[in-house]
């Protein structure tokens, strides 16, 4: 039977063992250039407060269509999920997993533990390729990611932008997480940078009534309001403000907003407006936004595609056409062919791809090679293309 995808927690738990960990020190060597080529994702699949269950019906659809395609130089790839239930000791058991099991690459995942894994993959040389930067800073630093767009940091950057466009006095809503607040900080240098002010409002994660959050937001009258908050509680501030009369701007990252959340807020979604890593899924004029929903179609018919599925599928894409025409061993062999990128990939969904850049876009961001957002908005309960990508750092 056919997983909804929802971001909500699953119904039924998705069966993820853990292996048993081995030494966490030490390459990622002695692998073949026969046989499969073996791939992780590691991240909160599922969890009480953040599951993406999308992502791994991405990233199964997309192996599914490369492996019916010939593979990659005639080799299958072999996909593994494991979840870090939104635990930090997981994400690091998850990270241990991919080295003592010799995976060549980790790839698309969404935690927001990478702190946390980030040393046990550097250290044995094992890449990280497109994961969602749900840590901000870290995955677009690290000598062994190789991040597909801004991810997180751009759109939060963006998001205080978007803000700004609808007027000077400005508010953000974070939650009582280190995630959420390191969001609402760049959100709040995002509108600042466009010449608005910015007021942060902090409420419990996951709290089951909003009503004191709603009444702090509307005392100080804002021209928009930013979230920086998980989907769930998105849904409630959103309907909150406009049942209580709000009708000023509502901005919020792209990864927010899934299909499944806009069907529950209904009329009181439209016009929101957001920030996304990739371009809207709707946007199936473009040929690659095309293929992965039908794609993802193919996988699950119930399939909600959304941000950060598409940036995961977007992720594989770019790994197998790094990868094609390399003998792949290890991770080491990976970061290799990363290093070879001669001509800048087409990659449809984000701006080209060229490699890591010498003099990036963004200094503190130093391996997005386009440091870049694009912005959408809700018209008729779907999520529209509103603009074309931009730096939300630009002067």
């Amino acid at each position: 039977m056919p997983r909804r995808l929802v971001t909500t927690l699953l119904a039924s738990a998705l069966a993820l063992p853990l292996a048993a960990c081995g030494d966490e020190g030490g390459d990622s060597s002695g692998g073949s250039a026969d046989g499969p080529i073996r791939i992780i994702s590691i991240g909160s699949f599922e969890s009480a407060v953040f599951s993406t269950p999308q992502i791994e019906t991405a990233l199964r659809a997309k192996v599914a269509a490369i492996n019916a395609d010939g593979g990659i130089d005639g080799r299958d790839v072999e996909l593994t999920v494991c979840n870090d239930k939104f635990d930090p000791n997981e994400a690091t058991a998850c990270a241990q997993r991919a080295v003592s099991e010799g995976f060549v690459a980790v790839v698309g995942g969404a935690s927001p533990f990478s702190p946390q894994f980030l040393p046990i993959l550097e250290k044995a040389k094992i890449p990280l390729v497109a994961g969602s930067a749900s840590s901000g800073a870290p995955e677009l630093e690290s000598p062994i990611s190789f991040p597909v767009n801004a991810g997180a940091p751009g759109m939060s950057l963006g998001n205080g932008r978007l803000a700004a466009e609808a007027g000077d006095d400005t508010v953000v809503v974070a939650s009582d997480n280190d995630g959420s607040q390191t969001g609402a900080d760049l959100t709040i240098k995002g509108a600042e940078a466009a010449g608005a002010t910015m007021t942060k409002v902090t409420m419990k994660l996951g709290a089951p009534d909003v009503s004191a959050t709603v009444a702090g937001i509307l005392e100080l009258h804002p021209d928009a309001v930013a979230l920086q908050v998980v989907t769930e509680d998105a849904l409630k501030v959103v309907k909150g403000l406009r049942q209580a009369g709000y009708d000023g701007a509502i901005t919020g990252p792209g990864s927010l907003f899934p299909p499944a959340s806009l069907e529950a807020l209904g009329e009181f979604a439209e016009g929101v407006r957001m920030t996304s890593r990739v371009v809207p899924s709707t946007a199936t004029d473009i040929p690659q936004v095309k293929e992965f929903v039908e794609q993802m179609t193919a996988e699950d018919p119930d399939a909600q595609p959304d941000d950060l599925a598409l940036n995961a599928w977007t992720g594989l894409t770019l790994l197998a056409a790094v990868m094609k025409g390399h003998d792949i061993t290890d991770g080491a062999s990976v970061i290799a062919a990363f290093g070879d990128i001669d001509e800048p990939i087409e990659l449809g969904t984000v701006p080209d791809y060229p490699g890591i850049p010498d003099t990036p876009d963004a200094e503190e961001y130093a391996r997005v090679p386009v440091f870049a957002t694009v912005p959408s908005v809700v018209e008729n309960g779907a999520v529209k293309l509103d603009g074309d990508f931009f730096n939300p750092l630009a002067s």
